[in-house]
């Protein structure tokens, strides 16, 4: 069976949530987009034009078989099931989704968000952030988050930069826009953490 998404991940998000939903009965497609929406609570408005192919797909590697209802007078209806196959490639999916879950559980926890800032700015606020940042580094000094980006709503943070400090710089062109992406990094001087623990 070809792989419907890489890298050992057979079932990407959308058929993952049609094969749990059909791992507790057989639904036809109307009825599964309705069930996924009260699921979701309405965050997630799923359209016809992802939920039927998706079906298709599942269908056309034997993950899922479906039977025509057909009715007078309305229009016909189309069952879905979960087969065999597609009960145990729910299992092993479960599996890979779970250990994701716990990786991307143990990044969020080793990369925490201390400041954050996004927004466009001019070129001369741009020359104003470097001129500052360059300042403290000249001097040793520390530095405030909120005097880099004073719009910004994060409570304030104290930067102290230690040495050695560890410099990554990349220049490239992505969706037709130029991007720069500058990487700072160093090890937390202990003594500036200890002291700085009795300050507000």
């Amino acid at each position: 069976m070809p792989r419907l998404m890489p890298h050992g991940m057979k079932v990407g998000a959308v058929s993952l949530w049609l094969l749990l939903l059909l791992s507790e009965r057989p639904m036809y497609g109307y009825e599964i987009i309705r069930e996924l929406e009260k699921r979701f609570s309405g965050y997630w408005k799923p359209k016809t034009g992802t939920i039927y192919p998706a079906l298709e797909r599942l269908e056309k590697n034997k993950l899922v078989t479906s039977r025509i209802e057909f009715r007078e007078d309305v229009p016909d209806r189309k069952h879905y099931a979960l087969t065999d196959k597609g009960r145990l490639e729910l299992s092993s999916t479960m599996v890979y989704w779970t250990k994701m879950t716990e990786i991307l559980e143990t990044y969020r926890e080793t990369h925490q968000s201390i400041f954050r800032h996004k927004g466009e700015v001019r070129k001369q606020e741009l020359a104003r952030l470097f001129i500052q940042l360059g300042q403290a580094l000249r001097s040793g000094d520390n530095v405030e988050a909120k005097t880099l980006f004073p719009d910004s709503t994060e409570k304030p943070v104290r930067i102290t930069l230690t040495e050695p400090i560890g410099l990554k710089f990349f220049y490239g062109k992505e969706n037709h826009k130029l991007e720069i992406h500058m990487e700072i990094e160093w090890v937390p001087d202990q003594k500036h953490q200890s002291s700085d623990r009795g300050k507000p």
